[in-house]
Parts: C-alpha cells; structure tokens; sequence
C-alpha cells in the first residue's frame, strides 16, 4: 500500500469518474493496488525509455461502512496532487486517511489533438475515532 507513496491489481468496485469540473470524491483509503497502465483496447503503456507505466487503483470507503464503495484509477496529475497532500498530512496510505480529491481545473494542451489535462486538488486528514462513552458498554 505505501509503494504508492515511493513511486510504486484492481478490484471490482466501481470506479469515480470525473466528468466536469468541481466533481469531488471523499472516502477512507481502505487499499492501494499498483498494476500495468494499459490503452482502452488493452495494450501496455510505456514509458519513452520502454518502462511500463503504471496505474494506482485507491480503494475509498466513502460511507463508512469500512468495506470499500468506490475505487478510484489514479495517474498523471492526480498521482502529484495525491502525493503531495499526503506528504503535507504527514500520513501514509496505510495510515487509512480520508482522502478527497477534486477536479478543479484542466490545463493547456501538451501535444496537438490531445485533449487539455485535468487537474486536481487533494486533501488528506487523518481519520478520527469516535470516542466511546464507559457506559455504551
């Protein structure tokens, strides 16, 4: 889970989509899986130098049923935006922060006839346990 963190296969839920801009997603890191980047129709990415590239597929509790709801497929400006707020938390995605990510801009064009890039903001807390009364036992 933490490879995610030094720059290092998905499940079943379904995955967030972010369509337009201020679509925002919350949940409980619940896992982290690292697998080959792959084309729609099914081949390899890679890298100029050859190297695969790579996908991070979250797994969020997003209604704290602490069983997954949601996976959400993190890459390229989403991967920065998602380091950096845990670095800033100091956590970790084995910690199992809550983690909410927001699409807020897209970018400029890099290559022509590609779509602009979107951009994201993300934020990362650590969960806190509720607090448990002597007499709720």
């Amino acid at each position: 889970m933490d490879d995610f963190m030094s720059g290092g296969g998905g499940d079943k839920l379904p995955a967030f989509k972010f369509s337009d801009i201020g679509d925002t997603i919350s949940g409980q890191i619940i896992d982290v899986a690292k697998i080959e980047d792959r084309t729609p129709d099914g081949v390899a990415k890679k890298w100029p130098s050859g190297d695969p590239m790579h996908v991070f597929i979250f797994t969020l509790d997003t209604s704290g049923n602490g069983a997954g709801d949601t996976t959400l497929w993190v890459r390229g400006n989403m991967v920065t935006a998602i380091r950096q707020a845990l670095a800033d938390a100091g956590l970790k995605p084995s910690d199992h922060p809550k983690l909410t990510v927001k699409h807020h801009a897209v970018g400029e064009p890099k290559n022509k006839g590609y779509a602009p890039p979107k951009l994201f903001k993300a934020k990362v807390e650590p969960m806190t346990r509720p607090s448990v009364d002597i007499d709720d036992f």
